[in-house]
């Protein structure tokens, strides 16, 4: 049995790419100067091979059974890009890290304040620093926000199977409250400035 957080965003990539592909049948029928019909080509070619795939890989996916911890996490788009091609010819999804669970001390829980550009305001990123008892770490963003519930039990099944989270700041706990995570986390940041 594994539990995973996070997916390919198939669905999500594929919609957005049908709305651009109207954007380009109406370019490519307009025919308003010459050119236009190759550059809708152009645009058809980019949408196919380059923003579906960057689209539907453009969150973090980790998943844990019963001896290893995988995660991914794709740092560019060219990542995100090769990851997409990587799962169509595999059929699955390649994992950058592989973790033995047996080989885990204990896994911090903490967040990292992050600056959300173009928007000019800050976000925060849940982040599980995974200590090993040969004392080197792993540090990875941990929560994909649309699922929640995925994450509690992936969470709750690495403690069944014996992994200890150091939560000092009781994030876990406040997740399974089902509030918002930013407000919890901007309160905690407001305390520690006093």
């Amino acid at each position: 049995m594994e539990r995973k957080v996070g997916q390919p965003k198939l669905k999500s990539a594929l919609a957005y790419t049908f709305i651009i592909f109207i954007f380009s049948y109406f370019l490519y029928d307009a025919n308003a100067w010459q050119g236009i019909r190759l550059f809708a080509i152009v645009l058809d070619v980019i949408l196919i091979g380059i923003v579906i795939p960057g689209i539907a890989y453009c969150q973090v996916m980790w998943k844990v059974d019963k001896n290893k911890l995988y995660y991914t996490y794709h740092y560019s788009f060219i990542d995100k890009i090769m990851g997409f091609y990587q799962f169509l010819w595999h059929r699955k999804h390649v994992y950058q890290i592989m973790i033995n669970l047996d080989q885990i001390d204990y896994i911090k829980v903490t967040y990292q304040k992050v600056n959300r550009a173009p928007f000019g305001a800050y976000g925060y990123d849940l982040l599980f620093v995974v200590n090993m008892y040969d004392g080197s770490t792993y540090t990875f963003e941990s929560l994909v926000t649309r699922d929640r519930e995925a994450f509690c039990q992936a969470v709750e099944y690495l403690k069944n199977h014996g992994i200890q989270f150091k939560d000092s700041l009781k994030i876990l706990d406040y997740l399974n409250t089902g509030g918002y995570l930013s407000y919890y986390l901007e309160k905690l940041e407001a305390d520690q400035d006093d």
